[in-house]
């Protein structure tokens, strides 16, 4: 068996289209996404705490309305409590989290800017944003008490002039090491999933469909050799090939692009193995309806494509109107992606991505069994 597996790699090595839905295709996609800065207009995540609720926090709060209008901030549901958010800001959840503290309305009114200083507790972002997001906040502060001091003049009070309200620290910056990833980072990972995906399904269903129309299946009915031997020559060589692509993948995006890979990689493997079971078996699936190999071909595109854009590869499927979200995460793709982002960007072992593994593992039982059911050797 250990003959048949080299023949097997030796073969896949030798064909081009092979070669081409295993390396080629995914590299090219890692080249694209490499080349193209995807941090220059992308939303940061921003969620208020405030803890005043008065005029002049809800004036500083629409202060921050033109970031929202340009695309720059996008503005979260409000945590629970002060330590959740900073949570969230830890883990990468949120960007950037401002913390409104009860009396700053009071001090608008009556005291110096800065008396009762804002937070803004700041995550993983650039330092370009960062500014722009700290001067922002410096600003809308600025404005409340301004316009607090007007109105006191409109009153019949004599105004306070700004400069002399201004108090050093109207704005306390806390920086935390947030656990972020760039949309790169998180677009690798998932061209690791989509190359297994698209190689281990279309690959397989096209060699086995050549397979049966060169009635080599059927001659191997007659041949000493044990059919399951052949088939696990087969996936066994397969397999190594998706470990060795994931590897290649991982190289380019790191090395030629400066991806940073925080995870052990050696915790992928499980991921890696599983997913690739899964679509081998849809290989065999869509074989045993494929008359031709470009009918194999075709129906693979047809399998892989949707699940491609679908399952979470590019965007977050947390887009998804209606019940698509849900329907998406069903796919198999899905939890490998999940897995692979989780332990490569997040630090996660691979039994902390148990539940996806297992998601995997039933896919693997439900998949093998469908195709031992509608396999046919001519």
């Amino acid at each position: 068996m250990f003959a048949l597996t080299i023949a097997n790699l030796k073969m896949m090595v030798r064909n081009r289209q092979t070669t081409f839905w295993a390396l080629f295709f995914p590299l090219i996609l890692v080249v694209v996404f490499g080349l193209f800065d995807f941090t220059a207009t992308n939303s940061s995540k921003f969620a208020i705490v405030d803890a005043d609720e008065t005029p002049a926090s809800r004036e500083l709060i629409d202060s921050f309305g033109e970031l929202e209008k340009r695309g720059l901030l996008d503005r979260q549901e409000q945590p629970p409590t002060l330590d959740e958010g900073r949570r969230l800001v830890a883990s990468g959840d949120l960007d950037y989290l401002l913390s409104i503290p009860d009396g700053f309305g009071e001090a608008a009114n009556f005291s110096a800017v800065g008396a009762v200083p804002v937070t803004l507790i700041v995550g993983g972002e650039g330092e370009e944003r960062n500014q722009l997001v700290i001067g922002s906040v410096r600003q809308g502060v600025q404005g409340t008490f301004g316009n607090a001091s007007n109105a006191q003049g409109a009153e019949g009070q004599d105004p306070v002039p700004l400069q002399e309200r201004a108090a050093p620290n109207p704005v306390i910056t806390e920086r935390t090491a947030a656990q972020t990833a760039t949309y790169f980072e998180m677009v690798l990972l998932g061209l690791v999933a989509m190359g297994i995906m698209t190689h281990g399904t279309i690959s397989i269903a096209v060699r086995i469909s050549n397979y049966r129309n060169l009635s080599i299946l059927k001659r191997m009915l007659v041949t000493p050799l044990s059919i399951w031997k052949f088939f696990a020559a087969e996936v066994t060589a397969q397999l190594l090939l998706a470990i060795v692509q994931a590897a290649v993948i991982l190289a380019v995006g790191v090395f030629l692009f400066g991806a940073h890979i925080s995870g052990n990689v050696l915790h992928m493997l499980p991921a890696i193995i599983l997913g690739s079971a899964v679509f081998l078996n849809l290989g065999f699936i869509i074989s045993a309806w494929a008359n031709t190999p470009a009918a194999a071909s075709g129906m693979g595109n047809v399998v892989t494509l949707p699940m491609m854009f679908f399952a979470g590869t590019f965007f977050s499927t947390s887009a998804l109107p209606w019940l698509l979200p849900y329907a998406a995460d069903a796919l198999p793709l899905a939890p490998m992606i999940t897995a692979l982002r989780d332990i490569g960007l997040r630090d996660a072992t691979a039994w902390e991505v148990w539940p996806q593994l297992a998601w995997l593992a039933g896919w693997v039982a439900a998949t093998a069994l469908v195709a031992v059911r509608v396999f046919r050797f001519s």
